[in-house]
Formats: C-alpha cells, structure tokens, sequence
C-alpha cells in the first residue's frame, strides 16, 4: 500500500525499503509503480493546508528596487528564478544555491519594462508562480 502524504525524502526511504524486498523485481508492476514515484516531478508546497513554502514580491511605485523573497521550511537547495513577461519572454535568469530556509534578492526595477510580470521559482521541493505589476 501507498502511503499518502509522505514528504520527498521519507517517500524514497519508503520506496527503498519495498524495493530491497527479495521478490520486488519480479513482480513488473512494483518496479513500474517504484519507478513512477520516483520520477514524479516537484511537490506541490502544502501540508495539512497551510504552505510550507512561499514567495513575496513587494513592487512599491516608489521605490527603484523589486524585493523577492522565498522561504520554504527547510534548506531551499538548488534554485531557479526567472522574471517574465506577459509574452511569456525571460526578462531576468538567475539559478543558484540557498543554503538556508531563505533567500531574498532586490532586483534593480529599471532593467524590466512596465506592466503585468510573472516570477517563476524552481526548486527541489517547489515550484511556484507569482504575479506582479512593474509600474
């Protein structure tokens, strides 16, 4: 039986452990199934309906700075941040590394045009969108 709810890394010690069973590749269906678990893409970032990962952008008319922030409830890991436009055209890229919980960046509002923008934010636990207008 599947356990439901299973995070990442306790759903691979999960898969581990049926796949170290002595008749585990001998039934097709449970390498298939161990297979399909374990090439599932991101989780989705929630847990008993509240977020275990989110991302703010505060974009103030007054200021020249956009403020991106990320947090999730553990260490964010390998990440990909990509700014777009409503054409759906990469406006700014940038792939790194956050060591923590946390990751906040201030992008230089005047590099990017006006109007109705789309952050991207990938990483090994999530992938979140978010909308917001450069005025």
């Amino acid at each position: 039986m599947v356990r439901a709810g299973l995070g990442s890394e306790e759903r691979t010690t999960y898969l581990w452990r049926i796949m170290r069973t002595p008749g585990f590749l001998v039934h097709p269906f449970s390498f298939a199934f161990a297979l399909t678990l374990l090439s599932a893409g991101p989780l989705q970032a929630t847990e008993g309906g509240e977020d275990k990962a989110s991302v703010s952008v505060q974009c103030a008319r007054g200021s020249g700075l956009i403020q991106v922030s990320v947090s999730n409830h553990r260490k964010i890991g390998k990440v990909l941040l990509e700014v777009k436009n409503a054409q759906g055209r990469v406006l700014y890229s940038e792939e790194g590394k956050a060591m923590t919980g946390e990751l906040v960046r201030r992008l230089d509002k005047g590099l990017f045009p006006r109007g109705a923008t789309t952050l991207e934010v990938t990483a090994r636990d999530f992938a979140i969108t978010h909308h917001f207008v450069i005025e």
